[in-house]
C-alpha cells in the first residue's frame, strides 16, 4: 500500500515539472517571436495585438504573413529565425 501512495505522489510531482518547463519554453520563443514583430498593436493581422500574433505563431508558425507591417529586413530577419526554429 505504501508503494502505491509513493509511486502516485511521485508520478503526480513529475508531471508537474513537466508541465512547468513546456509552459516555460513555451514562453521563450513566444518571447523570441514578439521580439522580431513590428510592435505596432495594430490588429491587421486580427489577433489584437503582436503579443496575441506571437502566441498565433505557436500553434501555426506560418500565421506571420498575415502581419501587413512586417516588410523589408524585420521580414527578413523573421523569415530566418523561423527557418532556424524549424
Amino acid at each position: 500500500m505504501q508503494g502505491i501512495i509513493i509511486l502516485t505522489i511521485t508520478g503526480f510531482v513529475m508531471g508537474v515539472i513537466l508541465v512547468s518547463l513546456n509552459d516555460l519554453f513555451k514562453k521563450n520563443k513566444s518571447d523570441d517571436f514578439l521580439k522580431l514583430l513590428p510592435g505596432y498593436n495594430c490588429n491587421s493581422c486580427g489577433f489584437g495585438s503582436c503579443k496575441g500574433m506571437s502566441e498565433a505563431m505557436l500553434k501555426d508558425i506560418e500565421n506571420y504573413k498575415k502581419c501587413r507591417p512586417l516588410r523589408g529586413e524585420a521580414l527578413k530577419k523573421m523569415e530566418e529565425f523561423i527557418s532556424e526554429v524549424k
